[in-house]
């Protein structure tokens, strides 16, 4: 992996996201551009390829058809093709883009309008009565209507606003649909934030908002998670006398359950039914494409399958999404292949070569109820979500020969492609080692030459002539990018991020929360940045982007948590070896057992009340305040982190217990890693038979044991100097076809090499090397040291993308077992007729005994 710009420096990072704080800027002022608006810091051009470097100073290409104003004040009216002049080469390619159908002057005078005073905002309305080309595009209802629409779909949305404002300030009077066709356009885009003030001013010029447009609102403020608006939007019904209409209350309720609040969803279904709308099969069909933030449950979709005779087909395939995604996210792919049936796509299997049937749940239900008989079974025609998904998690298997066909899947049933599909695609080619067919998918709907060009030599590609599907009529979305990005990062670091994020502004792409959080955890796992590094980025993108997401959260508490961890147990093999060797000494001078966090950090429904300060907490309470101010509430990945920080601070766990207990309380189901944090902590604590009894339970509770589980409890027996038990643990592993990896292997070793068994820890290495990625010949003859940090570099490697192993590979991986344990039992008995963690115990029984000797001595 290269590292680009090698250690992190506040500069480095300042620069990469500055392109996205312009963008920021720009949108405020919208009718000039100035040349600033390209500036880039000599040091970040000297960093990016050629023709990146070319491209840099010309982002903002000329529009020959077009003016441009240095003020708002200086805009006058002109709908003619103008002479190429020198002045028209600040236009950006925005704004050409921008412009469709319609005269590039009456988006710039547009732009000007929005941007202006309203001394400016006058003279601009004098200036469109005196010119009858562009009254003509104001002072009729429908023409009018048709322009905000257009501009809604451009990459400055308030142009829509200010084309309402302008026609009525002429005299155009909209009626309520009016504002209800523009607020779909700006969802086609999704411009959430721009839909609330629409509402607001169609209230204003209407004189009363209509059910339709107060339902836009609320969408609108689910979709950015203002949760803490919900209630002022009902109010807004009582206030205008609105009777609020089913779809109303089901918008509630799908906010509340994407919000994890099982009470107020209920009391939703309760308000509903009181307002005389009783759950039907539409209710139950909402609640099942919205309950996968609570986890897997089975009632959820019974109902849900038993409503798809009385539900559109739109609404049937986001059902069969929903379910199939929920299947996939516990690994069951089995009963994930049996809902794919109901879309009758022939080829298409997700389950493995062994199969693999977790819950079991799907295979006693689906049977009863729609017999194997295909004519028995409701026919859904899939849509462009289907195959994104389906993609995704056949990318992250390395099934790369199945994600083939299903592109040929997709063109069989007539489904057109969209960003997502291109995004996933990219995702999928990139995991392949594919980067030239990832970047000709980007590049065909870049529809720009130069970026094509500066893309591919950022790559290290050649384009594909031929993408591998028709992107005609795909449009550009900041998916692609963010599906881009991290790999741009891997090959030239912060420069890379520089670049996409100057290209996302070329093409006027607003970055998502989603390239925040990559642009975190790239920061995070692979330059190193301190949690505070990270809290000070984070701070300042979210406040140029959006707003803070529980994502961008969890992110920074892994950070803390890492480090608190490394506080707490140390790092290297040398601090559990230390406390059975006497020869060993343990070389961290950090302070132990000390605490980074405040549980109370956790709640962010309560909004951090907690006075206790530690390392991290005024740093972090502002960010947890921002959530908490919005309503938005702890979901199942916060309470995994709670979970391994308790496990920590209480060694009791009776804490983690509370936590565990009240999370089920609320309606949410426990997953794999909750289980995997509960057995973290007690493995650390040395009580490894609740250890072993939390797997049971995880198993018995419908989640297959992974190979996270198994290093929980090969690192455990580890830490107590059990390498007999280890070994058996890793053995169980390989019998039930789990492929170890780069943690499972080191564990394996670092639990020898505690008991001073060296030759055995290095022959562990050397021989299940090749289980992760083949051997490195000039190692061969290598110490224990160095192979140890080779092996750990490819930690990177994902656990999810090895195939289970079959009975071949099962068998030589046991007889590799058994060569370790007869070494094992032959330095033992070449040490004398005890074993040597006996041995150890008693020298370690002793070194106690002596250090209280001496601090008694010392006393007296």
């Amino acid at each position: 992996m290269l590292r680009g710009a090698g250690r992190i420096r506040r500069q480095q990072i300042k620069q990469a996201f500055l392109s996205i704080e312009k963008e920021k800027k720009h949108r405020g002022q919208v009718s000039a551009f100035p040349s600033s608006h390209t500036c880039i810091h000599l040091s970040c051009i000297s960093q990016m390829p050629q023709a990146l470097a070319v491209h840099s100073r010309h982002v903002l290409e000329g529009n020959q058809t077009t003016h441009t104003y240095s003020t708002p004040s200086s805009a006058h009216v002109s709908l003619t093709s103008p002479r190429p002049s020198i002045s028209s080469t600040c236009i950006s390619r925005r704004l050409s883009a921008d412009c469709g159908r319609y005269p590039s002057g009456v988006i710039v005078m547009v732009d000007a309008f929005t941007s202006g005073t309203n001394k400016q905002r006058k003279r601009i309305l004098r200036e469109i009565q005196e010119c009858p080309a562009a009254r003509g595009y104001f002072v009729r209802r429908e023409t009018s209507r048709q322009l905000a629409q257009a501009m809604a779909l451009t990459t400055l949305p308030c142009r829509a606003h200010s084309v309402m404002i302008i026609a009525h300030r002429l005299g155009c009077h909209f009626k309520s649909n009016h504002f209800e066709s523009v607020a779909y356009h700006l969802s086609l885009r999704e411009h959430w934030s721009s839909v609330p003030l629409l509402v607001s001013l169609a209230r204003h010029h209407c004189g009363r908002a209509t059910a339709r447009l107060l339902n836009w609102k609320m969408r609108a403020f689910i979709e950015c998670r203002r949760f803490d608006q919900l209630d002022y939007v009902m109010t807004e019904f009582i206030r205008d006398n609105i009777k609020p209409v089913r779809r109303t209350f089901h918008l509630l309720l799908s906010a509340h359950l994407r919000n994890q609040d099982l009470d107020a969803a209920k009391r939703a279904i309760q308000m509903m039914e009181n307002a005389g709308f009783s759950a039907d099969a539409s209710t139950h069909a909402l609640v099942s494409t919205v309950y996968r933030s609570l986890g897997l449950d089975t009632q959820v979709h019974a109902r849900a399958l038993d409503a798809l005779h009385s539900i559109d087909s739109r609404m049937a395939t986001r059902v069969l999404n929903s379910i199939i995604q929920h299947f996939l996210d516990v690994g069951d792919e089995l009963g994930a292949a049996q809902y794919i049936e109901y879309f009758g796509l022939t080829g298409v299997d997700v389950s493995s070569p062994l199969g693999n049937n977790i819950t079991g749940v799907v295979g006693a239900y689906l049977p009863r109820r729609h017999p194997a008989g295909p004519a028995n079974i409701v026919r859904v025609t899939p849509d462009a979500a289907t195959f994104t998904m389906l993609i995704d998690y056949l990318a992250s298997k390395c099934r790369f020969t199945q994600v083939c066909n299903l592109l040929t899947r997709l063109a069989e049933a007539g489904v057109k492609p969209d960003s997502g599909v291109v995004a996933s695609l990219i995702r999928a080619f990139i995991l392949n080692c594919r980067d030239d067919l990832a970047v000709s998918l980007l590049t065909s709907i870049l529809h720009s030459n130069d970026l094509a060009r500066a893309l591919c030599d950022l790559m290290g590609v050649k384009t594909v002539p031929q993408p591998p599907i028709d992107t005609r009529d795909v449009p550009l979305a900041v998916h692609a990018f963010n599906a881009i990005l991290g790999r741009a990062m891997e090959l030239r670091g912060l420069s890379g991020a520089r670049f996409i994020f100057r290209a996302m502004r070329a093409r006027g792409i607003t970055p998502s929360s989603t390239t925040i959080e990559i642009f975190l955890d790239y920061l995070d796992r692979t330059e190193n940045a301190t949690p505070h590094q990270l809290i000070r980025v984070l701070r300042s993108m979210s406040t140029t982007i959006s707003g803070l997401t529980l994502r961008h959260l969890h992110i920074i508490l892994r950070s803390i948590l890492r480090r608190e961890k490394y506080l707490f147990h140390g790092s290297g093999c040398n601090a559990t070896a230390s406390r059975f060797s006497p020869l060993r000494e343990s070389t961290s001078a950090l302070p132990q057992g000390r605490i980074l966090l405040d549980s109370d950090t956790f709640n962010i429904d309560d909004g951090a009340k907690s006075c206790r300060q530690f390392t991290y907490d005024s740093s972090l309470r502002p960010i947890v305040l921002s959530l908490s101010r919005r309503a938005i509430r702890g979901d199942r990945a916060t309470i995994a982190m709670r979970l391994r920080h308790e496990s920590m601070v209480d060694p009791s766990l009776d804490t983690a217990r509370d936590v565990l207990r009240h999370m089920v309380d609320q309606g949410m189901h426990p997953n794999q890693y909750h289980y995997v944090a509960l057995m973290d902590g007690y493995a650390k604590c040395g009580n490894m038979r609740v250890a072993e009894h939390i797997m049971r339970a995880a198993r018995d509770a419908g989640f297959k044991p992974e190979v996270v589980m198994y290093t929980v409890l090969i690192t455990g027996y580890g830490r107590q100097g059990k390498p007999e038990q280890a070994m058996r643990a890793f053995r169980r592993m390989v019998s039930a076809g789990i492929a170890p990896d780069v943690p499972a292997i080191d564990a394996l070793a670092h639990a020898y090499f505690v008991v001073g068994a060296y030759k055995v820890a290095r022959r562990i290495l050397l021989q299940l090397w090749t289980q992760v990625r083949p051997f490195q010949h000039e190692l061969q003859s290598a110490t224990l040291k160095r192979l140890a940090t080779a092996f750990r570099a490819h930690r990177g490697d994902q656990a999810s993308q090895r195939q289970p192993l079959t009975k071949h590979q099962q068998r030589l991986l046991n007889c590799k077992i058994r060569g370790f344990q007869q070494e094992w039992k032959q330095l033992e008995l070449q040490r004398g007729p005890r074993s040597l963690s006996g041995r150890l115990d008693g020298c370690r029984a002793w070194l106690l005994d002596r250090s209280w000797y001496n601090l008694v001595k010392h006393r007296v």
